[in-house]
């Protein structure tokens, strides 16, 4: 029989649990993907560490009821992906695209979601509220160059991306 990967449903905030169990103690292969997301605390910018699909990870095991047997029974542990009682197999492809874009491990790097050229609005700051064109990124990471409508012109300003939201 070939390993296939599964998907195993967790219980909730049980993510990091299971797999250490299924790690050490099944000696399985477990694929936890986690997104590096940046927030905003306390007036600071963070990067906070979050698993990307909550109450669920990989594991790469054969189709036998034998093996089985100790995830079904791992604590925290609802389930297996499936339709009845037959777990059903993740694309190889699809979870080497995950493990692709994984940096230091199983986490995914957050990229801005915002295009050169986007009509952004300031979400927060002294600037909240005010709409403009986001025209490049900026020397500092994470940060981008807004055309701002201010004083009747067209005004530059460096701004932090997470400050932005898209104007539909």
């Amino acid at each position: 029989m070939d390993e296939c990967w599964y998907a195993v449903q967790t219980k909730p905030r049980q993510e990091r649990q299971v797999s250490r169990w299924l790690l050490r103690r099944c000696q399985l292969q477990v694929f936890l993907p986690k997104l590096a997301v940046q927030k905003r605390r306390r007036r600071r910018r963070i990067t906070a560490i979050e698993i990307l699909f909550p109450s669920y990870l990989f594991v790469r095991t054969v189709l036998d009821p034998a093996a089985w047997y100790p995830v079904k029974w791992t604590p925290g542990v609802k389930g297996v992906v499936g339709m009845g009682d037959v777990p059903v197999p993740i694309p190889e492809e699809a979870i080497q695209f995950l493990m692709q874009r994984c940096v230091d491990g199983d986490v995914i790097p957050w990229q801005p979601a915002l295009p050169v050229g986007a009509q952004v609005r300031v979400r927060e700051g002294p600037l909240a509220g005010l709409v403009g064109i986001l025209e490049r990124p900026a020397a500092q990471r994470e940060r981008v160059r807004v055309l701002l409508n201010l004083m009747g012109r067209q005004t530059p300003v460096e701004l932090d991306s997470i400050d932005l939201e898209q104007v539909s």
